[in-house]
């Protein structure tokens, strides 16, 4: 049985993939049998969309309303499109793998150039992501079923939970959020979700922040449907108690809650060390399944940061190697996969 399949009656069963994955015909075998849902690794972030050359040669013409090169989310519509999958966007406003340019007068490559005002600014959000939702609906209608509208607006080390080195924050201040989510109900399509996603979500301080500072408020204005709790854990160092009261938490304020970039960074191949992650996921996915199946939180969506270990980001990012997914390098079942299979069987 695959994964899609022994989870469809509680939520479903996505990965991150990248224009290569899309390329290999073993992927997309794998992709077709276990999963109903992708999100691009890369590809749909604002770096990939603004048209670099058409914006900072033309600032006067595209000042307001900039210049996007929609090529790479084509490329997504169309295999979610050919292969029966839904697909997650994003992100549309990020501080990262957003250029510095994007946020300058003029579009100046020089850093040192004076920041954008913030009516600039919102004209430009509200340019950016009325050019991509419009794209995505006219393209491929239906296939985007989510957006993360807003990525890592918060930072635990902040007192008041802002990241106020945020370029958005920068020059719009706290209410881009709100301004982003507002931009992103105009121009969605019938039944696209729209999600604020954040990592470290298990965090207590930053739990409350996120729940009081952004939740609560896009609630009240009718703007957000769901909470995306990105998932990155660290084996033997991530605590799923505090994990669970987020789920709950969120699930509380009649959101949807979705895990959106799961992934366990293990350092070691050696079996135990295999029967420990799998054992991690276990517990993992038997909160969420609970939480689903006794109506403590409605869990729509989990999805996995890669389609097997040595594709994984972590490698790179915690500079050694991980092993941290269901999957191994030729997509053989590991450990992990059969214990998130006993989950419901």
């Amino acid at each position: 049985m695959s994964l899609k399949k022994a989870y469809e009656q509680y939520f479903k069963i996505g990965t991150s993939v990248s224009k290569w994955n899309m390329e290999w015909p073993q992927a997309t075998r794998e992709l077709q049998k276990h999963y109903n849902s992708i999100t691009g690794e890369n590809g749909m972030k604002p770096m990939f969309v603004l048209d670099m050359q058409e914006n900072v040669e033309h600032p006067e013409k595209y000042n307001i309303n900039p210049a996007l090169n929609f090529d790479s989310i084509r490329s997504f519509l169309k295999f979610s499109s050919e292969n029966g999958l839904g697909l997650r966007g994003h992100t549309l406003v990020w501080h990262n793998q957003t250029p510095l340019w994007f946020f300058k007068e003029n579009y100046s490559l020089d850093e040192k150039a004076p920041w954008a005002d913030k009516e600039t600014m919102l004209a430009r959000m509200e340019g950016y992501i009325r050019g991509v939702l419009t794209f995505v609906e006219k393209e491929c209608p239906g296939v985007i079923y989510a957006w993360d509208v807003v990525n890592e607006a918060m930072e635990e080390n902040e007192e008041d939970g802002w990241r106020k080195k945020s370029p958005w924050y920068q020059t719009v201040g706290e209410d881009f959020v709100a301004y982003a989510f507002r931009f992103a109900r105009k121009y969605a399509g019938p039944g696209v979700k729209l999600f604020y996603n954040d990592y470290n979500t298990f965090l207590p301080k930053k739990r409350e922040d996120i729940c009081n500072l952004i939740l609560k408020p896009l609630l009240k204005e009718g703007v957000i449907d769901g909470i995306g709790m990105q998932g990155h854990l660290i084996l033997n160092d991530s605590d799923l108690k505090e994990f669970e009261k987020s789920v709950l938490a969120f699930g509380e304020l009649g959101l949807e809650v979705q895990v959106t970039e799961l992934d366990i960074h293990c350092n070691s191949p050696e079996e135990e060390a295999m029967k420990q992650l799998a054992d991690t996921y276990a517990k993992l996915f038997g909160i969420l399944v609970d939480a689903k199946k006794n109506g403590k939180a409605n869990v729509t969506s989990v999805t996995f940061w890669g389609m097997k270990d040595d594709e994984s980001w972590l490698t790179g990012f915690r500079k050694e190697k991980s092993y941290p997914l269901l999957f191994g390098e030729k997509y053989q079942e590991k450990a992990a996969y059969e214990a998130v299979m006993r989950v419901v069987q």
